[in-house]
């Protein structure tokens, strides 16, 4: 019998659920629970494979379409103590958390599971000891509007980014670590290189934990050989090589645009830097 079969059926369906979580590049980067109160393995085939999902108290809202997306939010509920609830209780992944809902029938020979819901976690929220999870299906991200361009001096682009274009290679230098404290990491000395060390300032700090995928951070603040980061240095030690990126104050040109004069990027510049600053209503015409 099929999944539809089972389905159907009014006294042979027992319907389970299986949520894969993953939060990271790596294969190995994901957790998997099921609301059956045994064990359950599932051979999803390429590229996920054969997944072992964990028995844990776990329960989700009812799955509906009414042709809008005004409720499109999904909540699921679990126990504070479960390893993704301690994913998000310091800092935030660095990576998208996607969820993949399966459900199957525990007596189906077939061992056939379909996906009812795909999507990822957008928001995280305790009370006592549970966690609730707020998905968004990923039809929201087809249909969510993107960016408008303003008339403004800064430059809008991301750094980096497609239309931005600046050189990442070239704007990175690699340090080792000397120290870690919460959000702060010392580098050993003239790890900034050629470059002014406040020049980092709103760049990005990256590095790869043994097992796991990078890890990003963004600089907050530089003093010295001490940066100070925008999270947890999960998984940093001392001794560890980091490669620490360039910011942009988003302006143009030299001295103060660091466009012109740090990435040597003013063509791409997305921003408006001649927008006149004399309001010429009501001004003498004459100069």
């Amino acid at each position: 019998m099929s999944y539809d079969d089972f389905q159907g059926s009014r006294a042979s369906g027992n319907t389970v659920q299986a949520f894969l979580f993953r939060y990271g590049t790596e294969a190995s980067e994901y957790y998997a629970y099921t609301s059956s109160t045994q064990e359950l393995t599932i051979d999803h085939g390429a590229p996920l494979g054969e997944i072992t999902y964990t028995p844990i108290p776990i329960q989700r809202d009812r799955i509906t379409s009414n042709g809008t997306l005004d409720k499109s939010a999904l909540k699921i509920d679990l126990d504070v103590a479960t390893d993704l609830a301690e994913l998000f209780r310091i800092y935030p992944p660095s990576h998208v958390v996607t969820l993949t809902i399966f459900e199957g029938h525990l007596d189906d020979p077939d061992n056939e599971f379909v996906v009812v819901w795909a999507g990822r976690i957008v928001a995280v929220e305790r009370a006592g000891s549970e966690v609730q999870l707020s998905g968004e299906p990923v039809s929201t991200q087809m249909k969510r509007p993107g960016l408008r361009r303003n008339y403004q001096y800064g430059c809008p682009l991301v750094l980096y980014g497609e239309q931005c274009g600046a050189d990442r290679e070239s704007a990175t230098v690699t340090a080792i670590v000397v120290a870690v404290n919460g959000t702060t990491v010392e580098l050993t000395p003239g790890w900034e290189g050629y470059f002014p060390a406040a020049k980092f300032t709103r760049g990005v700090m990256e590095w790869t934990p043994a097992g796991g995928s990078i890890q990003r951070r963004t600089i907050l603040r530089v003093s010295g050989n001490v940066l100070t980061l925008s999270g947890i240095a999960a998984g940093l030690e001392v001794s560890d090589s980091v490669d620490v990126v360039l910011g942009c104050n988003h302006k143009a040109y030299a001295p103060a645009g660091d466009c012109e004069a740090l990435h040597d990027n003013l063509p791409a510049y997305g921003g408006q830097p001649h927008i006149p600053l004399k309001n010429v209503v009501n001004a003498n015409p004459y100069y």
